[in-house]
Order: structure tokens, then C-alpha cells, then sequence
């Protein structure tokens, strides 16, 4: 009497080298596929009392020296107010805004200017002390 075969998995054999390739390229594009959530970088942490100090500069120029100009008007105010460093710096005393103008790009360039002139007061203070 003859058996049939059955179709079970055997164990002891070695999987051929088709199937062992497949699996390795398989993994590595798994991995090509997650690497990039992997890396992603974190955002930066930002220094919230820096961000006060500047904000409240400001707002400070705002109200007090600038307060008799409406806003729109009073951005060349505020930002000389604030510093006078970083709007000499960032050439708005050479262009200056005109009434209501918002330029992204020099703004972003005062910010950091006024950031960074208030972490060396910052760190002024502390070696005083």
C-alpha cells in the first residue's frame, strides 16, 4: 500500500536561497520604509522665558514710547524701541518698513538678533553674580 504525501512543512530542511533573498529584501525595504519616522529630528524646545523677556519688550515699546502711534504705523517704532542693535543690524534704518509693510524675512531676522542680544544680557547677569 502506498501513502500519499502530505503537504507538511519539514523543519529540518533548509529553505531554499530564493526564499532566504526574498526575505532579506523584504527586510531591508522595511526598513528603507521606517527609516525616515525613525530619523525624523524633534523640534526644538523652546526657551519660554526668552520668548516672555521679548515679547514683553515689545509689548513695553507698544504701549509706552510707540503708544501714541496705531499699529500699523508704529512697526519702525517698536522695532528701533525694542533694539536698536538689531534694527540698525537688519538695515531697517536704512529701508525702513513703510506704513502697514510686514517683510517676513528681516522680522525673522530682528527676532533672532533681539533673541540672541538676550541671551548675552542673560549670561551677563549670571557671570556678575
Amino acid at each position: 500500500m502506498v501513502v500519499p504525501k502530505t503537504s507538511t512543512l519539514d523543519i529540518t530542511t533548509p529553505p531554499s536561497r530564493w526564499v532566504v533573498l526574498l526575505s532579506k529584501i523584504l527586510l531591508v525595504l522595511l526598513i528603507l520604509f521606517l527609516l525616515p519616522d525613525l530619523v525624523r529630528a524633534k523640534p526644538k524646545k523652546k526657551n519660554r522665558a526668552l520668548e516672555n523677556l521679548y515679547n514683553a519688550r515689545i509689548i513695553h515699546c507698544e504701549t509706552g514710547d510707540c503708544g501714541h502711534l496705531i499699529i500699523e504705523e508704529s512697526m519702525n517704532c517698536v522695532t528701533k524701541c525694542v533694539s536698536e542693535k538689531c534694527y540698525s543690524e537688519v538695515k531697517f534704518d536704512v529701508d525702513p518698513l513703510e506704513d502697514g509693510e510686514v517683510d517676513v524675512n528681516r522680522a525673522m531676522l530682528f527676532a533672532q538678533c533681539v533673541r540672541n542680544e538676550l541671551l548675552k544680557e542673560r549670561a551677563r547677569g549670571r557671570t556678575r553674580q
